[in-house]
């Protein structure tokens, strides 16, 4: 617990309290997909800003950061995806 407690705290600024607040308005789920993980949810954050957007489940945490966090990257793949 400590461990989790100073890691909250000292990558994104948030206590304990505020990351279960967070888990509770999603109600357990990912803020993107709404599914609820196997494991925890992780903190996302803009690498520009260091503010906290939200719980993410694995998949989506990695996917926003594999496409750079970019939207417009977001679009191309949206208008990709329809075409197929």
């Amino acid at each position: 617990m400590a461990a989790r407690k100073y890691n909250l705290k000292y990558r994104y600024g948030i206590t304990v309290e505020e990351y279960e607040r967070m888990e509770k308005e999603q109600e357990g789920a990912c803020k993107i997909c709404k599914k609820k993980p196997k494991g925890p949810l992780h903190v996302d954050h803009s690498h520009k800003t260091n503010k906290v957007r939200g719980l993410l489940c694995g998949c989506c945490n990695r996917g926003i950061g594999l496409l750079r966090e970019d939207p417009q990257i977001f679009l191309n793949s949206l208008e990709y995806l329809g075409a197929a």
